[in-house]
């Protein structure tokens, strides 16, 4: 079962959520599995035993997360012309992109100085389109894309907020770009894509989807904790570790696909496509580890220093703890490169520690976070496939299979309809990635 979903800020939403106090994943939706392309997921720890790590079958990628402060995919990164300090804010500060990009140095003068190669992502896909506005009518000004990513910046804009939900699907979904390609538009201008201008607009393409995902947003900053290091906060609780267990192991080391994971359990949102993990299971009550974890679980009777012993459901006969170091990919600055070789990309490796709670056949049916990944543990788990993007009634009548076919096929109320609600052309951005991989 899907949602639509429609993102300009570094989130991804829940598909469905259900918490109680004893905080069994049952009731959580069960057609998130499917949606993850997980038809029958294994639950039980001893059908899972022997597999303790896995990774993506799909070579993932970074990308910048294109801060919504900044300008978003308007913001020209090869050559900015102005700065501004997140850690520092003025009052006034979200207006200076727009007054630079739109005013001081719009477009239309880089163009005409031979700086087409230093444009944004966002102005150099208006160009490629040939959204440039009429000279001669003020109501046509062109640049439609570069503007709605523009006119999202207002005082309130956080310096978190941007782009990364639509990056982690991409890069789970789509061959890395790392050229530099150089193509026309209909009107012959020559417009130079490096790689991370294409990387962005494939960002952008993930940008508005179907997700299926499990886990609750939190909105607060520091969510208050219990005696026992508990959100107390329900949402803050975020992703159950049950759950968390059952779709890691499951996609990743059963399937062989990546997923996405926002990091951050408190109000902001931070989502990361996940590589690979590897894990080990320890007895909780003695803190010995153990590579078979039938030799880590402890009944619920004996485990007499249960932190979490109140918060156990009557189904719970046993539990086994989990310690899992996790690879993702992160961000990596854009670059004005004509190639991207295997050191642009970046990954990160952090630890979780929780316990898995077993029913009397040894079924995971939920868990608690340990006390030092409290906070620090996945908010929301999320997936989107490229059958999950939601495409504009045009995307369905442009015509041709290479990009000049492409461009020629399109109409100019294709191009401002959909970038106004900064969507851009699904074929056009597939055939310049094609091109740059």
């Amino acid at each position: 079962m899907l949602k639509k979903y429609t993102f300009s800020v570094c989130l991804a939403a829940m598909l469905s959520i259900s918490t109680s106090n004893a905080e069994e994943f049952a009731p959580y939706h069960p057609g998130a599995f499917s949606g993850f392309w997980i038809k029958q997921p294994v639950l039980n720890i001893h059908q899972l035993s022997s597999i303790t790590e896995g990774r993506s079958r799909n070579e993932l990628w970074s990308d910048d997360y294109w801060a919504r402060y900044a300008g978003g995919l308007a913001y020209r990164y090869a050559s900015p012309g102005f700065w501004i300090n997140p850690k520092k804010p003025k009052p006034n500060d979200w207006k200076i992109p727009s007054e630079y990009i739109l005013k001081k140095m719009p477009a239309a003068k880089m163009v005409r100085a031979n700086r087409t190669h230093m444009l944004s992502p966002a102005e150099k896909y208006d160009l490629l389109v040939g959204d440039v506005g009429s000279p001669n009518n003020p109501k046509q000004p062109g640049y439609t894309l570069t503007r709605a990513f523009l006119s999202e910046i207002t005082a309130k804009t956080q310096p978190w907020e941007g782009s990364c939900d639509g990056w982690a699907f991409a890069a789970m979904n789509e061959k890395p770009p790392v050229k530099a390609v150089t193509v026309k538009n209909v009107a012959g201008q020559e417009i130079l894509f490096y790689p991370s201008d294409i990387r962005a607009l494939l960002t952008l393409l993930y940008s508005d989807y179907k997700i299926a995902s499990f886990g609750s947003d939190c909105y607060d900053k520091k969510p208050a904790m219990d005696g026992a290091g508990r959100a107390i906060d329900p949402g803050c609780r975020d992703t159950n570790p049950g759950i968390f267990h059952a779709v890691l192991v499951n996609q990743l080391g059963i399937g062989k696909r990546g997923f996405t994971m926002d990091t951050d359990y408190s109000a902001e949102t931070w989502n990361y496509p996940v590589k690979s993990y590897k894990l080990q299971y320890y007895n909780p009550q003695t803190n010995k580890s153990y590579v078979d974890p039938r030799h880590s679980i402890v009944s619920k009777e004996n485990y007499t220093r249960d932190r979490y012993a109140a918060h156990r459901s009557d189904r719970v006969a046993s539990i086994v703890g989990v310690n899992v170091q996790l690879e993702y990919q992160i961000e990596a600055l854009p670059l004005t490169a004509a190639k991207l070789d295997k050191s642009y990309e970046r990954t990160f490796t952090n630890g979780y520690r929780y316990d898995l709670e077993l029913d009397v056949d040894g079924n995971i049916i939920g868990g608690e976070w340990d006390r030092e990944s409290q906070r620090n543990h996945p908010d929301l788990l999320s997936f989107v496939a490229t059958s999950y993007i939601n495409k504009s009634p045009y995307d369905r009548q442009i015509r041709g299979n290479t990009l000049p076919q492409i461009l020629r096929s399109i109409k100019p109320q294709f191009v401002t309809e959909t970038s106004a609600k900064r969507r851009p052309l699904y074929k056009v951005i597939k055939a310049l990635a094609a091109m740059s991989q």
